[in-house]
């Protein structure tokens, strides 16, 4: 597995039409591969002023065509092998970890097994830090109630390609402290991600050392 960034220009034109519909940035990060087409996760952060675009891939990305079209001038990428950090996984330890993900509930107002329930978003952050309370343990992590927090939230909102139906989803991003219960079921989280929207970079999950 490799992780890249690339700092993406907020100043340019083609960038701030991306970060408006999602699946242009998906677009972008599909084409940096060859091969067919697979779910890869990305993620866009922002550190000290400036906006970078990350990539979790099994392959080394050309990050090249990217740059060109949402880097600045004198923008920079990189990709990294992000073994090692998965082999420093291990049951115990303590990270701290950011993840921007879509909280929501599924409401089934019928009966029986086979019955599909409503997806509504959680909106509330007591609701939010719930839900990823609530997930943690499936996913080979403990969270304690005081040890992480919503530090971000917006709306992604946009035409589907396919029907031109409109679709709006939340994007909550969580930062602080985590334990490893499961190491195999935490790496496979790394690697996977966590919830639902990952086509419009959510469900990254990423790590420092405590």
């Amino acid at each position: 597995m490799y992780l890249s960034q690339v700092e993406l220009d907020t100043r340019n034109r083609e960038t701030l039409r991306a970060l408006g519909v999602p699946r242009r940035l998906h677009g972008a990060v599909e084409a940096a591969f060859t091969g067919p087409r697979t779910r890869r996760l990305w993620r866009l952060d922002r550190r000290a002023g400036r906006l970078w675009l990350l990539i979790l891939s099994e392959e080394v990305p050309e990050l090249s065509g990217i740059v060109a079209q949402f880097g600045p001038p004198d923008g920079s990428a990189e990709t990294r092998d992000y073994a090692p950090l998965l082999a420093r996984v291990a049951e115990g330890t303590a990270w701290r970890f950011r993840l921007t993900a879509n909280p929501v509930q599924s409401i089934s107002h019928k009966k029986g097994p086979k019955a599909r329930g409503t997806i509504h978003n959680h909106v509330t952050v007591e609701q939010q830090e719930r839900w990823l309370a609530e997930r943690a343990p499936k996913h080979g992590f403990a969270l304690e109630p005081d040890a992480f927090r919503v530090v971000g939230s917006r709306w992604i909102a946009f035409d589907k390609a396919t029907d031109g139906n409109r679709v709006r989803i939340q994007a909550v991003t969580f930062e602080g402290l985590l334990r490893v219960t499961d190491a195999a079921r935490f790496r496979e989280t790394l690697t996977h991600g966590i919830g639902r929207g990952k086509a419009y970079g959510l469900g990254l999950l990423t790590l420092m050392r405590a």
